[in-house]
């Protein structure tokens, strides 16, 4: 939620990018778009790394235990297949050992409060469902989207 110039209250679109782990990220959306501003860079970037150059193996960006697991997967694979050289294999694997230290190690691979259900966007992208944020109660009465909301509860007013 964020204040309008006129001190009003904005609600706002979560980022819809959905992580490794299924959880979604909950940076506020930018405006028209289903991203916050790093996934919305992160997906030019990644477009433009897949139209470029020809490589053997693309690695997402490591952001967690989950990711770091499916790119350690998709080096040994590469490497199974002889589609990476051993000495390129061993610098993706100490790269993977560096950012393994840098993650938090939770128990857990898989969160209990991963995205239940996917849509697709535009380009055939997986996206979380849309989810509008707010920070109630502070302005509910003056917001439009109360009636519809699950944290509105109308005060009740004292009878004298």
């Amino acid at each position: 939620m964020q204040n309008t110039p006129g001190g009003g209250i904005e609600m706002y679109q979560e980022c819809r990018h959905i992580m490794p782990n299924g959880v979604r990220c909950h940076s506020p959306a930018l405006r028209g778009t289903a991203y916050c501003y790093f996934h919305t860079r992160l997906n030019r970037f990644a477009a433009e790394q897949s139209s470029g150059q020809d490589e053997p193996l693309k690695l997402s960006v490591l952001e967690d235990r989950s990711s770091i697991q499916i790119a350690l997967a998709q080096v040994l694979n590469a490497l199974a297949s002889s589609k990476l050289d051993p000495r390129r294999a061993g610098l993706f694997l100490y790269g993977l050992q560096i950012a393994s230290q840098n993650v938090p190690h939770n128990l857990n691979i898989l969160q209990s409060n991963a995205v239940p259900f996917l849509t697709r966007g535009p380009e055939g992208e997986e996206l979380a469902p849309e989810k509008t944020v707010c920070d109630p109660p502070d302005d509910c009465c003056t917001c439009d989207q109360r009636d519809n909301c699950k944290d509105y509860e109308p005060e009740e007013e004292d009878e004298d």
